[in-house]
């Protein structure tokens, strides 16, 4: 493989690497928020129940999935994870921009960009298969390849929720 051919899958897969944890972080931003609005919702549906005398059940209700949605933010540590795909984006992002700037790297510098990569992807959760496999097929269209890798409808539909596996299933 060429120093070009390497450092072209490099910036490949720092490209998929970036979108991929935008994506999570995304994803967890989304719940975050979703959990904070019913939950503001429902605990102001408390105030105004009290303060309407309407019937007992619906105070209940309310306080009830007030502290459903806030025990699920803190069980699942949403904006904490949602902290972290960024994190590891701005990471990957920094390896690129070092890629770029390299202008034509010696192999030595991309053995040390892949060293980087290596340590970096040490500190991942784990890698959802079919969310990464989306973030390839964005890169490759990017980049005006064929090399897509098709998934079904609900493979992408639950792409953030399933770990998928390496054999895809058509």
């Amino acid at each position: 493989m060429t120093v070009d051919d390497e450092r072209h899958d490099l910036s490949c897969h720092l490209q998929r690497s970036v979108r991929y944890h935008r994506l999570r972080e995304r994803f967890f931003e989304g719940w975050s928020n979703t959990f904070s609005v019913l939950s503001l919702l429902a605990g102001s549906s408390v105030v105004v129940a009290l303060l309407a005398e309407w019937a007992d059940w619906v105070p209940l209700a309310a306080g009830a999935a007030v502290a459903a949605m806030q025990a699920l933010d803190q069980v699942l540590r949403l904006s904490t994870k949602a902290r972290q795909h960024n994190s590891l984006a701005g990471e990957f992002l920094a390896l690129e921009r070092i890629l770029t700037m390299r202008g034509d790297p010696t192999p030595e510098d991309l053995r040390e960009l892949r060293a980087e990569v290596l340590s970096i992807e040490a500190r991942e959760p784990p890698i959802l298969r079919y969310l990464d496999l989306i973030c390839h097929n964005q890169v490759a269209r990017a980049i005006g390849s064929e090399d897509i890798e098709h998934l079904r409808f609900w493979q992408r539909w639950l792409a953030h929720y399933l770990p998928g596996d390496t054999a895809l299933q058509r």
